[in-house]
């Protein structure tokens, strides 16, 4: 073998190395990105919407996650408003920035279109109904739910952050974890789903929306199936939309939607049919996404500003001032996983559902719409209805939150975060916290049965 055939192996190795290196490079960044794009997201909006310690955001916020995930670095720059996020050797690098207004966004695609500026929501304080005073209800049992609330946060393996009993439209307990207080925002993740259900409510009240009627899609049109999904169809997940909804796959549809794509709506809208609608019921954020963008096209198509609406139609009329919907670096909200609001906030959009949608006296969702959202999706197994979770027995399965009636309807989000609605009793409980490694529903639900045994139901109910 000739000195020229041993260096011609040599550079056909050599570049099938480099090639194998390139491929698994930027395999890795994509994978990467992923995480880096979800920690940079989470930690902006710790630490600049929900005004927490930086660095007790960077060193606790991620603990006991993917040991992969632990490889990617975060940096937050205090005056910019700005987190970075990066793996070894700058794989999978992410920014997100805060915004006055609109919590964080992911810079994806290299930029974030403008959003005009919100109006002012003015805050409404809570009415209390404190144990020592003539206010006191008198179907509560005060004592026991403090004693509920103080074993729940001594002994907190559950990794409760807040805890609100409400009653009668008054708040008769709330306690918090050290580090968070009254005014702090709470993460939603997946109750997000339930508000934008409610602004779709808002949008049907005021005569712009027929969930009867197929969603306006610019993607569907002309397609047999996907043109004949409705506005309900969406709500109830049963639209038949292909869609992979694994968090543990790093490059699943819910992962790349949330922290790697610019337009979250879009991606949705893209997906192709899998099944005819409301043959299959299927759980999808990617649903929610693109009923927050279609309801942003509708709107905008009627000359009504996008944002301003979930301020007037509803955050204020209801004086939920520290809430805020982030959105994506397209502008749309991401409708369902990312809305930041104090427990107090949380309370307000429950009790909303318990007054069938009236606030002192304006009716701001349709009359029957806390009914629509609670009744079964067809397919669900009894689990779900238009955007909130049921609490029902299934065929194969009993009802999440045992000892309480089947009448309970919920927000519910990622590692516990929950807004549960009681209308025989006229109460709504918030519990936010950050549950890993166990189901959360199985660790809340002892402590919203204690809550709900203390409080009795209304006389003539």
């Amino acid at each position: 073998m000739t000195m020229k055939t041993h260096h011609l192996i040599f550079l056909v190795i050599a570049a099938m190395a480099a090639m194998t290196l390139i491929f698994f490079g930027v395999k890795a960044d994509r994978l990467i990105r992923i995480g880096a794009g979800y920690k940079a997201k989470i930690a902006c909006s710790e630490i600049f919407l929900a005004n927490r310690d930086a660095k007790l955001i960077l060193k606790n916020e991620f603990a006991g996650m993917d040991p992969v995930l632990q490889q990617v670095k975060v940096k937050a720059d205090l005056e910019k408003k700005e987190t970075r996020a990066a793996g070894p050797l700058g794989l999978g690098h992410a920014k997100a920035v805060y915004r006055d207004g609109y919590g964080c966004a992911l810079a994806n695609s290299g930029r974030i279109l403008p959003t005009p500026t919100l109006p002012d929501v003015t805050p409404q304080a809570w009415a209390e109904a404190p144990a020592i005073s003539g206010k006191a209800i008198n179907r509560v049992d005060y004592a026991a739910i403090d004693f509920a609330l103080t074993n729940a946060f001594d002994n907190n393996t559950a990794a409760h952050r807040s805890l609100l009993v409400a009653v009668d439209g008054k708040i008769v307990d709330e306690r918090y974890a050290e580090g968070f207080n009254k005014e702090t925002p709470f993460l939603s993740w997946s109750m997000a789903k339930s508000i934008t259900a409610t602004l779709i409510g808002a949008a049907v009240e005021q005569g712009l929306i027929d969930i009867n009627e197929p969603a306006p899609v610019p993607e569907w049109a002309g397609d047999s199936v996907r043109a004949n999904i409705t506005w309900h169809d969406l709500l109830q997940m049963q639209s038949g939309l292909e869609f992979s909804e694994e968090y543990g796959d790093p490059r699943s549809d819910v992962n790349r939607m949330l922290f790697e794509l610019a337009d979250a709506g879009a991606f949705a809208a893209n997906k192709p049919a899998a099944y005819k609608p409301g043959e299959h019921w299927y759980y999808s954020s990617g649903t929610s996404n693109l009923l927050s963008r279609t309801l942003r096209q509708t709107l905008e198509a009627k000359g009504i500003d996008y944002h301003a609406f979930s301020q007037e139609a509803l955050l204020t009329p209801i004086g939920a001032g520290d809430t805020t919907i982030e959105t994506d670096a397209s502008g749309s909200f991401i409708g369902s996983s990312f809305i930041y609001a104090t427990a107090r906030d949380w309370a307000r959009l429950g009790q909303l559902y318990l007054q069938n949608g009236v606030w002192n006296g304006e009716r701001l969702l349709p009359e029957g719409w806390s009914d629509y959202v609670a009744a079964p999706a067809p397919m669900s197994d009894n689990q779900y209805g238009a955007h909130f979770w049921l609490n029902r027995d299934g065929k194969d399965r009993e009802r999440f939150i045992p000892g309480l009636p089947e009448e309970v309807y919920y927000m519910a989000g990622h590692e516990g975060q929950y807004v549960i609605i009681i209308p025989s009793k006229r109460m709504v409980i918030v519990r936010t916290g950050m549950t890993r490694g166990a189901n959360p529903i199985e660790l809340v639900a002892p402590v919203v049965k204690e809550i709900y045994d203390a409080v009795g139901e209304p006389e003539g109910a």
